[in-house]
């Protein structure tokens, strides 16, 4: 009886272990076929000395901007913001002030607004331009068999009397298949140097899916999958104006990559990040830089009333 009473404690601390580890390490999501981080999340160390604690800049207080889920420093409207919203919501971006004032709406010609969920600025097929990428990877019920990404030359309302409504006429379309079934996703980058497209999974690991520079504009493209990560719920990500820093937030967390010289997206993300600075928000969805690269903006989706502010964290050094 003894016997049977210690090795049945003995299994009961051994279960409870390997329970504690799957909660806080990346060990669950070892794949044979897939690179994956070690790291536990919880040890992560929490760096104050690169950027500043959040400022509140502004307010979203224009009633159709309660799902707001993307947030991008305009390039070619010095001072402006780009947002946009999730499902149920108009095929539209939306210009906006620090404020949180919208001063400019355009609608997406020929695009759907399934779900939404990211939006990327950088680099695209003219060399110079530059351009904005929608995101459409949202899929709470796992029902879709494709991602879409819209990509089209930033628009610009310089010399117009605001506000100002407006069409984007030239949008192309990216489907994008990823190869392991419908994944849930709120996340994307897009490489500056190679103009590669990334997507984030969203949910208890986030896997990284990349579809190689030139995608298809006539076919679906199948992505690879290329990294898993231990983070859960990924709602945004973000690279740098310079292509040298990335952030990807979850709900509650920020956090930071260094991306050393000549080296890829997917070689920086699988280094151990540094935790920055977040505010408390109870649905934090965006997360994009300065369009100088000086600090970045957060934002949240409407929440039990809860105000939807701007902050900004601005660098220290």
């Amino acid at each position: 009886m003894k016997f049977i009473i210690l090795v049945t404690v003995g299994l009961m601390e051994l279960l409870n272990s390997c329970q504690h580890a799957s909660q806080t390490t990346a060990s669950e999501t070892k794949d044979d076929s897939l690179p994956w981080v070690q790291y536990r999340v919880h040890d992560l160390a929490n760096d104050t000395t690169l950027f500043a604690q959040p400022q509140q800049v502004g307010v979203l207080t224009d009633s159709d901007l309660l799902e707001t889920s993307g947030l991008v420093a305009s390039r070619r409207n010095p001072g402006y913001l780009w947002a946009e919203e999730d499902s149920g919501n108009p095929n539209e971006i939306q210009l906006l002030n620090q404020s949180g004032k919208v001063v400019a709406r355009f609608i997406v010609d020929g695009a759907i607004n399934r779900d939404w969920e990211d939006i990327a600025i950088g680099a695209g097929p003219v060399a110079g331009q530059t351009y904005l990428y929608l995101a459409d990877i949202g899929d709470n019920k796992h029902q879709y068999s494709e991602k879409v990404i819209y990509r089209f030359p930033e628009p610009t309302v310089v010399g117009q009397r605001l506000p100002y409504e407006g069409h984007i006429t030239n949008a192309e379309i990216i489907r994008l298949q990823l190869p392991d079934g419908s994944q849930n996703a709120e996340a994307i980058l897009v490489d500056s140097a190679t103009k590669d497209l990334f997507i984030l999974s969203k949910g208890e690991r986030s896997l990284v899916y990349r579809a190689a520079y030139p995608q298809s504009l006539t076919q679906t493209t199948t992505m690879s999958r290329v990294l898993a990560m231990p983070f859960k719920d990924v709602t945004s990500a973000a690279l740098s104006p310079d292509g040298s820093e990335i952030l990807i937030r979850t709900y509650e967390k920020l956090f930071y990559y260094r991306r050393r010289s000549v080296e890829s997206i997917l070689d920086a993300l699988k280094r151990v990040p540094l935790q920055l600075p977040l505010a408390t928000e109870l649905q934090g969805e965006a997360v994009g830089w300065a369009s100088n690269g000086a600090g970045y903006y957060t934002t949240t989706e409407e929440l039990d009333g809860e105000p939807q502010i701007i902050y900004y964290y601005a660098r220290k050094k």
